[in-house]
């Protein structure tokens, strides 16, 4: 299992997202660098039960989160077969067999998952590599010019390069000059690290961008700490590049909804906390 942060508060809002586009762009194409597996079984514990679990309990009070996409894949999946769906297995779901689907990850029982999903879904144009996602996506891109198509990349290490000398930010920026829509995760634990990886995207590609960035506050001084994701000064955003203004329309209303549903929430430490959302822009 590659990905361990599966249905945190940091999982349900790259998830949101992504779902977002996916339901609005439909790309022929769709790739990730870093797919991890395909479901998890869900866990009761403090993070999930602020995150996707939470989510789901709020959403039904929420117009905009309760309409969106991905809180229609999540509750499918939790509360058919108590999974909890990673990005590839909700991009199966969102798009079915409409797509062509390129899922990398190097873990052997991540990509063993991903096969099987693929066949219970009866997608048929699935590859399965495991290999260096970034090479993988590079030459996808290359191979498919000029096609409409969608590259999510989520890494763990922004920098670290792989086998091809490609890291996954130099290949978010190649995506994002493709023309190619691109969903790039990224996260943070100190509030002055806050949309760091839109001004880098920004300042390396001229594609139109938009950044949706969540940040946990509160009176919490504990510092902060991405991998639990609900500490005061813990954050993480969404960069999206080639996307129509309808679709940055609805990823804003959903991240301004996301805010309000936990205003003044309970956090797991005891504390009281918010979320503050805000949103960054440039257009073609």
């Amino acid at each position: 299992m590659a990905n361990m942060h599966f249905g945190k508060l940091s999982d349900v809002w790259k998830h949101a997202a992504l779902a977002e586009v996916l339901d609005r762009q439909p790309p022929q194409r769709y790739a990730e660098t870093h797919a991890g597996s395909g479901a998890y079984p869900i866990v009761h514990d403090t993070e999930r039960q602020f995150g996707v679990l939470r989510f789901l309990d709020v959403a039904a009070g929420s117009e905009v989160l309760a309409r969106s996409r991905y809180r229609a894949a999540a509750a499918s999946w939790l509360d058919g077969r108590g999974l909890y769906p990673g990005s590839a297995l909700l991009a199966m779901t969102v798009l079915g067999d409409a797509s062509s689907y390129l899922l990398c990850d190097l873990d052997p029982g991540s990509a063993a998952d991903l096969r099987h999903w693929a066949s219970e879904l009866s997608i048929d144009d699935c590859e399965v590599a495991q290999s260096d996602g970034m090479a993988a996506v590079a030459a996808w891109l290359d191979r498919h010019a000029g096609k409409t198509g969608l590259a999510h990349i989520d890494p763990f290490d922004p920098d670290e390069r792989g086998p091809s000398g490609w890291s996954a930010f130099e290949l978010a920026a190649r995506v994002a000059d493709s023309g190619t829509a691109l969903v790039y995760w990224y996260g943070y634990d100190e509030p002055g690290e806050r949309a760091w990886a839109w001004s880098r995207l920004a300042a390396q590609t001229r594609a139109p961008l938009w950044c949706g960035d969540v940040m946990v506050t509160g009176t919490s001084r504990a510092p902060g700490d991405l991998g639990r994701a609900t500490t005061p000064g813990t954050g993480f955003g969404v960069v999206l590049a080639n996307v129509e203004p309808s679709t940055v329309s609805a990823c804003t209303a959903v991240g301004d909804a996301l805010a309000d549903a936990y205003a003044d929430v309970l956090l797991p430490d005891g504390s009281r906390g918010n979320l503050s959302f805000t949103t960054r822009q440039r257009e073609a």
